[in-house]
């Protein structure tokens, strides 16, 4: 999780810098009502230009890189969200991309709590 977490903020402040005065990122945590029990949701979100819609359905496959990145040619595989995704499913849960043009993405990611114990 630690890796996914880094790979979000990494992006955020990469593309969520590229609008003059957007250098804010924010990484939130808090405890949730799941489908199956307690969740833990964490978004990491940026002030940035925002994803278009029509790329925000392939954000998360391997090697998608959207149209803005390859043309300003901004460094990056095109792995890391893929790889974001596959760490929270092994984990259980599930990430989602929240975002509209010019205000801004958040990153949701989902897992399930483990139950405290009694010692």
């Amino acid at each position: 999780l630690q890796q996914a977490l880094q790979n979000l903020i990494h992006n955020a402040v990469k593309y969520g810098a590229e609008k003059t005065g957007a250098n804010w990122v924010g990484v939130f945590a808090r405890s949730i009502a799941g489908r199956n029990g307690a969740a833990v949701e964490i978004r990491v979100e940026d002030h940035g230009p925002g994803i278009p819609p029509e790329e925000q359905s392939h954000i998360f496959d391997a090697f998608f890189r959207g149209a803005k990145a390859v043309r300003d040619q901004i460094h990056g595989t095109g792995l890391g969200l893929n790889l974001v995704k596959r760490i929270v499913e092994a984990h259980g849960g599930t990430v989602a991309v929240e975002s509209a043009q010019g205000a801004g993405t958040s990153f949701i990611i989902k897992i399930p709590a483990v139950a405290q114990s009694a010692t």
